[in-house]
């Protein structure tokens, strides 16, 4: 009889599409997860200079920090208003150079302030799919003899394959190594996603995470999208696992959620321009065909290789649908979504929104992976991370010894002029982390782990190789393409250092931060219009001035503003051919 009634009970719950045993779950030691992750965040921000992405965020944060409280308020650069999103990041990063002024210079405290947000973004995570691993409803099947996994041993492991699955994402590491919203907004999703899980073990300190996190997200990411956060908020907190503690939860977090950004966005109406300009960068346009393809195109790429397992699981946990690993994961995944349908804007922040979501699904679909497919995954990151070391190596070679001729004529023809010169330091990071990536590819192949973990455990450590191979051995020669530096210390000697005020006329903010940072031109607000302020100086383009590289040369004279100036300097990055940038002495 009871063996009956067990078998009924069986058949009607859905199917648990797990079974694991103790070595599935083996520990992966934390001390490598942690050597890891510095090996990841801190490369890419040192040893160069001050590039274009990044080059207008830098330059909020650098006008904040040494402006005054209406710089916080309406972020600028040097005059110039930047009203998009939000000022968290720039918050951030100028709170950083303020506290490290006295020993660090501002661009390396900005980029410690994208290191600190990085790692932050790593400990939310795990700690929000530990909490999540660990519920009852997402356990391995028990096992006929015993030996299944226990609870917080799995939710390690799903953790721990979180972090990895983090760090092998290329498009998170290409866009939260710079100075720039990116790992802001990534940090601040996470937190949401930390305050959402915590609130179901511990409600008190899970609720104020939460709307910390929701806050943050109102501050850094468009309008739009903090709506839509707004929404799969109010939905998780009235589903079924929150719903003992939403009545105490969802005044603290809708109301510190929404007040926060709420009070700047009334604070910047006393600016009627610079609220103008943030009404016009909050874009609603159904998506054109020609975004979506782009948005389809890219994502496979910038998501990977999150987006398989992520399919995995939505397949193999179907009928869990209701479980709070699915339930945030979807709905993070649909934020975004949403956004993007509604507004079809081509941002970084469209694409990097999705990765939250997939993050949380991801490790969950790992685990059901057999054998077989996730060898696949193991030889396709083998093959690929070593082609990509050997060609960076091959590269860094050709550059010394000229062999082969062909990369070598790529590299003079894509930089002329570059010379490279050899630091010891950088070397002996490159060899040990070719080094590190052998010891990977033994350890695998030699031992066989069975760990579930072990399967993003090349693709993680090779996309470490390969950032560390880039931001070394590659560094000098990207640098000396991308960096501002080159031209800001040129322009410095060529501007009297007794200038006290400097136009601009149809200069980008990434220009205009990076030349306040290394010339210390002394801007005047773009409000200021010629006739008012009278400056002997004006820094705009080429391009503004239909010149050409030729004509530059010869120092001529243009009308601008009904005055006549002449060209006494010019400027460009290598990356930026015919788009110089051009100092005017009034005639």
């Amino acid at each position: 009889m009871t063996n009956t009634v067990y078998q009924s009970m069986k058949s009607a719950a859905p199917s648990n599409p797990l079974r694991l045993n103790q070595q599935d779950t083996a520990r992966l030691p934390h001390r490598y997860l942690l050597m890891l992750a510095l090996a990841y965040i801190i490369p890419g921000l040192i040893w160069r200079g001050l590039w274009r992405q990044e080059a207008e965020s830098f330059g909020i944060m650098l006008t904040m920090a040494q402006g005054a409280m209406s710089d916080w308020l309406f972020p600028n650069v040097i005059g110039a208003y930047v009203p998009d999103n939000g000022p968290l990041p720039y918050w951030i990063g100028a709170l950083f150079i303020k506290l490290f002024r006295p020993i660090l210079q501002p661009l390396n405290a900005a980029h410690l302030a994208i290191a600190c947000q990085d790692a932050l973004s790593m400990y939310f995570l795990w700690q929000s799919i530990y909490r999540l691993g660990k519920r009852d409803e997402v356990q391995p099947q028990p096992l006929a003899f015993g030996g299944q996994p226990l609870a917080k041993d799995y939710g390690r492991m799903l953790a721990d394959s979180a972090v990895l699955l983090f760090i092998a994402t290329y498009g998170i590491a290409a866009h939260t190594h710079d100075a720039s919203s990116g790992a802001t907004q990534l940090m601040v999703s996470m937190m949401w996603l930390f305050g959402a899980s915590l609130t179901l073990e511990r409600p008190q300190l899970g609720r104020w995470l939460w709307a910390l996190g929701l806050a943050g997200l109102g501050l850094s990411v468009p309008f739009a999208l903090f709506v839509a956060f707004i929404l799969i908020t109010l939905s998780v907190l009235f589903f079924t696992h929150w719903r003992d503690h939403s009545l105490h939860t969802a005044p603290i977090v809708l109301l510190i959620g929404i007040t926060l950004p709420t009070v700047w966005l009334v604070n910047i109406q006393q600016d009627t321009d610079f609220f103008q300009g943030w009404l016009a960068a909050q874009h609603f346009a159904p998506i054109t065909q020609q975004n979506a393809s782009f948005f389809a195109r890219n994502i496979l790429l910038f998501a990977w290789p999150l987006w398989p397992f992520a399919l995995v699981c939505l397949w193999r946990w179907r009928a869990h649908w209701a479980t709070p690993m699915m339930l945030l994961g979807i709905l993070l995944f649909l934020a975004p979504t949403a956004h993007i349908l509604l507004t079809g804007q081509r941002f970084v922040t469209s694409l990097l929104m999705f990765v939250p979501g997939l993050l949380v699904l991801a490790p969950f679909g790992l685990a059901t992976l057999n054998r077989g497919r996730a060898n696949i995954i193991d030889w396709f990151s083998l093959a690929t991370f070593t082609v990509l070391a050997a060609a960076i190596w091959m590269a860094w070679e050709a550059s010394w010894l000229g062999y082969p001729k062909s990369i070598y004529h790529n590299i003079n023809k894509l930089a002329p002029g570059f010379d490279p010169i050899f630091k010891w330091l950088p070397f002996i990071f490159a060899c040990l982390v070719s080094c590190a990536w052998a010891l990977l590819l033994s350890w695998r192949i030699r031992f066989e782990p069975r760990a579930l973990w072990k399967s993003v455990a090349l693709s993680s450590g090779g996309l470490v190789m390969v950032w560390v191979l880039l931001a070394t051995l590659a560094m000098p020669w990207l640098n000396y393409t991308r960096s501002y530096e080159q031209v800001g210390k040129s322009l410095a000697q060529n501007l009297p250092t007794q200038t006290t005020c400097v136009h601009s006329y149809q200069l980008g903010n990434e220009a205009r931060g990076a030349m306040y940072y290394y010339a210390k031109v002394p801007f005047l607000p773009e409000q200021s219009a010629f006739s008012q302020v009278q400056c002997p100086y004006v820094l705009t383009t080429s391009q503004a001035l239909n010149l050409t590289p030729d004509q530059l040369k010869n120092n001529p004279t243009v009308d601008l503003k009904e005055r006549r100036w002449r060209a006494v300097w010019s400027g460009e990055r290598i990356s930026e051919r015919n788009a110089a940038l051009v100092l005017l002495r009034i005639e």
